[in-house]
């Protein structure tokens, strides 16, 4: 039996407010993940979003970030782990409506037995939005020759004051690597777990410390096969 969770999150980040929202979820495989998330910020405001979606066996998130105030900032930090039988298709969405506003997307994602994992943005600079400026960074990992990694960026630039920058990444565990942490008397999946927990190790650093060791202990179950039926969120903020 498959199950479905629509889930929606609204935040509203007023004037020189600072609000950052921290989830982790982690899904049965047999859940259809469809979350719609969205936050608007006025004169001054920053959001900032950390996301980690594990589990599940479709998901589709793309949290929101409309920067209606003049110089509001968006940035988005996230990370997705794919494993068999799961399609996550996750990503962010910009909207530059003031002057001189600012965002940051970074996000990681790992595949592993035949996953598929997928990064979907979206930057879009109105006409008036003068002095945007965009950076979008995505790395991915994929841990076999059977899954899957593909990047679709979009970006929507209407004036010609702005400065939008995409780069992406795309790549394998070393095998060299994994011999050297071998020969230090590691095993070759404590090694193969450890290169991934590093190449996680930024997006854990924004979590508050017990969300960290969630997301931690979420990487090693994904990489001895197990799997997860729970999920969590927090928001925090400071006016």
């Amino acid at each position: 039996m498959n199950n479905l969770h629509a889930g929606c999150v609204e935040l509203f980040v007023g004037k020189n407010a600072r609000l950052r929202y921290s989830t982790i979820e982690n899904w049965s495989k047999n859940m259809y993940n469809l979350n719609t998330k969205r936050a608007i910020c006025e004169e001054g405001a920053v959001i900032e979003w950390v996301s980690g979606s594990f589990g599940s066996h479709v998901s589709y998130l793309y949290p929101m970030s409309i920067l209606k105030g003049d110089p509001s900032r968006a940035e988005f930090t996230g990370i997705t782990f794919a494993g068999k039988g799961q399609n996550l298709d996750t990503g962010a969405k910009i909207v530059h409506s003031g002057k001189n506003t600012r965002s940051v997307i970074s996000t990681k994602s790992i595949s592993k037995d035949g996953g598929i994992s997928t990064y979907r943005s979206a930057i879009v600079v109105q006409e008036g939005a003068k002095g945007a400026k965009s950076t979008v960074s995505c790395q991915s990992l994929m841990l076999d020759d059977i899954s899957r990694s593909d990047t679709v960026p979009a970006m929507d630039v209407r004036t010609s004051d702005a400065d939008i920058g995409h780069e992406a990444k795309i790549g394998r565990i070393s095998d060299d690597a994994v011999f050297y942490l071998m020969s230090r008397g590691v095993s070759e999946e404590e090694a193969r777990a450890m290169i991934v927990s590093g190449f996680a190790d930024p997006v854990s650093k924004e979590l508050p410390l017990e969300y960290a060791v969630e997301m931690n202990n979420l990487i090693q179950l994904e990489m001895k096969g197990a799997i997860g039926e729970t999920s969590s969120g927090r928001l925090s903020g400071r006016l």
